[in-house]
């Protein structure tokens, strides 16, 4: 019995770093039939609550100081970057371009980072492996 709380304390304590970063859409939002908000899982456990946006939608590149997802129809993240502190809008129109072209159907726009190390921290869990 000893060892099985032994393994127990072991396990919880371990952390577990994903390979990559996958959606956890927020369980509040299930039975809406336009998703406006969903969750993201970085690879480090931690998540991060997103706004959604069509990779058409012009409000997508509106936000500064934002982390924005680039987000395939198969859910997965193929590019990530910040708006920046003015969200330059000839930049952020490139950007969604190519991405675009690359195969995002989808923007995720998350908000909650406070600070420019947040938001940096951010990027780093949630962008894809090269």
């Amino acid at each position: 019995m000893a060892a099985l709380a032994y393994q127990t304390s072991l396990d919880f304590d371990a952390v577990v770093h994903e390979p990559v970063a996958r959606e956890m859409p927020l369980r509040s939002t299930v039975g809406m039939a336009e998703r406006r908000f969903t969750a993201w899982r970085g690879r480090s456990g931690r998540r991060y609550v997103a706004s959604v946006f069509s990779i058409t939608d012009d409000h997508a590149l509106g936000f500064s100081d934002a982390v924005l997802l680039a987000v395939t129809a198969e859910r997965q993240i193929i590019a990530a970057r910040e708006s920046g502190p003015f969200g330059i809008e000839a930049a952020l129109t490139r950007w969604r371009r190519s991405v675009a072209m690359a195969g995002a159907a989808e923007i995720h726009i998350h908000l909650l980072a406070e600070d420019g190390l947040s938001r940096r921290a951010a990027l780093l869990d949630l962008m894809p492996e090269v």
